[in-house]
């Protein structure tokens, strides 16, 4: 079977990137992270986008990313419908669920807190709206709106069919001018960044 180099050399690129960053950004202090996390929280919940969606797909945060616990938090107690993903790790694929508490989720896969799908009836999000907002992790984004994900392709396969706006949020410190990225890599719309807001390719 043929190797294609080239896709080769830039899944090393990237696998070099992200044990730097992962590395960078575990070594933000706590003070500095509660800061950082408190600008992208305002900007986040101050944007058109989200006062103008209905449903909201939101990451739940985990160890040295951007917090989204309290932007799930506010976006529920405004009325939002906040979805939160639930991960198949045989199938490499993702199911967003709506939650009415951060209460209901359970450690999941990755060492994520899910949707306990198992002891509770959720309502699955089906694509619809083009108002629909997904907040979207990474490692690190570029100025188009391409991110460093986590290597496993989820959020590529999970927005290639998502109709609404992808925002993703970063710390200000990982954002460069362009990252390594494949064909099927899928750029958001928005950057929110503890400094700045960043309209990309689709941006409103």
């Amino acid at each position: 079977m043929q190797v294609d180099k080239n896709k080769l050399d830039i899944q090393t690129e990237k696998g070099v990137l992200r044990k730097d960053i992962l590395i960078r950004r575990n070594l933000i202090g706590k003070a500095v992270r509660k800061s950082k996390d408190m600008k992208i929280y305002n900007r986040i919940v101050s944007l058109n986008e989200i006062k103008n969606a209905e449903n909201v797909c939101v990451y739940v945060s985990k160890d040295s990313e951007a917090d989204t616990i309290s932007v799930i938090e506010q976006l529920i107690s405004i009325g939002k419908a906040v979805y939160a993903p639930k991960s198949d790790a045989i199938s490499n694929s993702m199911t967003f669920y709506r939650i009415n508490s951060i209460s209901e989720l359970s450690l999941g896969a990755f060492n994520v807190l899910e949707p306990d799908i198992k002891s509770e009836k959720y309502e699955k999000y089906e694509y619809s709206d083009e108002c629909d907002v997904c907040i979207v992790p990474a490692l690190s984004f570029d100025r188009q709106g391409f991110r460093l994900g986590y290597g496993k392709g989820y959020y590529d396969r999970f927005l290639k069919n998502f109709k609404g706006i992808k925002i993703g949020i970063c710390f200000d410190d990982f954002i460069t001018d362009e990252l390594p990225r494949f064909d099927t890599d899928i750029a958001v719309d928005i950057i929110v960044s503890d400094n700045e807001k960043i309209l990309c390719k689709g941006g409103m």
